[in-house]
């Protein structure tokens, strides 16, 4: 599980059935991460299985290239990256599986006083899933639904 707070922004190195992302010098504060260790990349919860130095391998599958943006991404594009959260760390999102449900459409945005209105168009079906003052998860950022 994740929280939809990004930790870090990474930078696609290879993109495939091998996928390679570098993570920023200094990026994962307290413990090292793990082979096994599950990671949100841009939301999509992958599986390090291998990693030297900062840049760490990740096995995507066809239906995992097709049903995320991961297989439009080439090399040199932004990531945006977040560890699974730990039992007995503190929760600050919401609660995020990393598993996608589809990909939407940005149409747009606008200021509003202090913040920020984005609009998106849902994948096919989506719009059933959300909610007024309900959360989702963009890109593996957390955001509350306004009007759905």
């Amino acid at each position: 599980m994740f929280t939809g707070i990004i930790e870090a922004v990474g930078e696609i190195v290879a993109v495939g059935e091998k996928t390679v992302v570098r993570a920023p010098e200094g990026a994962w504060t307290g413990e090292p991460y793990k082979l096994g260790e599950s990671i949100a990349v841009d939301g999509v919860c992958l599986t390090v299985t291998e990693a030297d130095g900062n840049d760490l391998w990740f096995d995507l599958s066809p239906e995992t290239l097709a049903r995320t943006t991961l297989g439009d991404l080439g090399p040199g594009e932004p990531v945006n990256l977040e560890r699974a959260m730990r039992a007995d760390g503190r929760f600050g999102g919401h609660m995020v599986q990393g598993h996608v449900d589809g990909v939407g459409v940005f149409l747009g945005s606008e200021t509003a006083g202090d913040g920020l209105v984005a609009r998106f168009r849902t994948a096919p079906g989506g719009e059933r899933y959300l909610v007024d003052k309900g959360s989702i998860a963009i890109s593996g950022v957390s955001l509350t639904v306004v009007r759905p």
